[in-house]
């Protein structure tokens, strides 16, 4: 019995075997963050052609989309970038969103749940990249 106990104990007290992998670099992680993005909101686009309800009152809203789409593609494009200049070009394609998400008028819509995911994507994955760019410039 006291075998076990002990066994147990050394088991606990024993070093991974591997090592654990790296963060990606902040470059890295911009252009996941980016890619992502860019993504879903081609996949909101196609949404809303496949949208049978879709009025034109709504046309806006659609613009939007289509300016947040264009705006990631020219960040995609140009990155690397510092992250300052990362995060304004990011915020004022995820202020597109925003706007369209504000101003849709059919708010029970599949696609408006797609547009506030969007609009959450456009929230959680820069913080991803900070998170990453202080990690790798302060150490875990």
């Amino acid at each position: 019995m006291s075998t076990k106990k002990n066994a147990a104990r050394v088991a606990v007290q024993a070093e991974p075997c591997q090592k654990q992998p790296d963060l990606p670099s902040a470059d890295q992680a911009m252009l996941t963050a980016v890619a992502h993005v860019q993504h879903t909101l081609e996949h909101l686009i196609r949404a809303r052609l496949d949208d049978k309800e879709w009025d034109d009152k709504d046309v806006d809203v659609d613009f939007t989309v289509d300016l947040a789409l264009a705006h990631i593609r020219l960040l995609r494009a140009d990155l690397p970038l510092d992250r300052s200049t990362f995060e304004n070009r990011w915020f004022m394609a995820g202020a597109a969103v925003n706007l369209g998400a504000q101003t849709f008028s059919r708010r029970d819509s599949l696609y408006y749940r797609r547009l506030t995911t969007t609009q959450r994507q456009f929230e959680v994955l820069v913080q991803m990249v900070e998170f990453v760019d202080e990690e790798v410039r302060y150490g875990v």
